[in-house]
């Protein structure tokens, strides 16, 4: 969870971070506190990194061990 949390910041969690403290920021400032809900989700998604959107639901690709050749052997049919 701390690796989660603390590593692969890049530009999209960043921008995430920042509009969800605007939208919580502006929401207690006016209170109007129907902002919360989406400013602490877009604050929630940029420190945990889950949701589509910020590359967390990709599948890792599968590494292939590339030093062991396989022949295929084929059989004729007729």
């Amino acid at each position: 969870m701390k690796e989660r949390v603390l590593y692969n910041w890049h530009a999209v969690r960043v921008v995430y971070l920042l509009i969800g403290v605007l939208f919580s920021v502006y929401s207690i400032v006016n209170k109007e506190l129907t902002g919360l809900l989406p400013g602490g989700y877009f604050i929630l998604m940029a420190v945990f990194h889950f949701g589509c959107a910020t590359g967390g639901c990709y599948l890792p690709a599968i590494k292939q061990n590339k030093t062991k050749s396989e022949e295929t052997e084929f059989e004729e049919i007729q």
